[in-house]
């Protein structure tokens, strides 16, 4: 029984500490990533920026540029079919958009980047920024589950002795 109530406690300990380093990530983790060449200008045509990690949290998309743009947020395998036929499969787009900001919920964790199509008869300066917020939910319901298993196991075996301890 010692055993079994150490085992429901260490549980609990686990998911409890999960659920405390799923609340310091809210602080911890790239709130906003820029992208763009705002300051140059000189691109036209497609541009694809660098991949970047996306969590389970809720983001904004915010689009600055001196012309008509279109802005594409690929996944993973999205980039990779860009690569190689230059096909666009985007998680979520932004056609012709000279500013504006959207609100997004993502599909899941995994790597992302940004495509970019500039027009080709002038010199466009562009940012594309995200933004991020609230709690990776992912991490929030599995660091819940462990708690609430933690809870279970512990509870059951409180019931389990009061009941041996009356039939005493």
């Amino acid at each position: 029984m010692k055993k079994s109530v150490r085992l429901g406690l260490a549980v609990f300990l686990v998911g409890l500490s999960l659920l405390v380093a799923t609340a310091v990530r809210v602080n911890s983790v790239p709130k906003t990533m820029n992208f763009g060449n705002e300051i140059e200008g000189d691109h036209s045509g497609w541009v694809l920026y660098p991949d970047f990690l996306m969590f389970d949290r809720e983001f904004s998309v915010s689009i600055r540029a001196n012309n008509t743009v279109s802005v594409y947020i690929l996944g993973d395998a999205a980039v990779k079919q860009w690569n190689i036929d230059k096909s666009v499969n985007a998680a979520w787009a932004y056609e012709t958009v000279e500013e504006g900001v959207f609100s997004e919920q993502p599909n899941g964790r995994g790597g992302y980047a940004v495509l970019v199509h500039l027009p080709e008869d002038s010199a466009t300066a562009i940012k594309v920024t995200l933004s991020f917020s609230g709690f990776e939910k992912d991490l929030l319901m599995f660091s819940l589950a462990i708690v609430g298993a933690g809870i279970l196991s512990l509870a059951t075996l409180l019931i389990i002795n009061l009941r041996k301890t009356r039939t005493l």
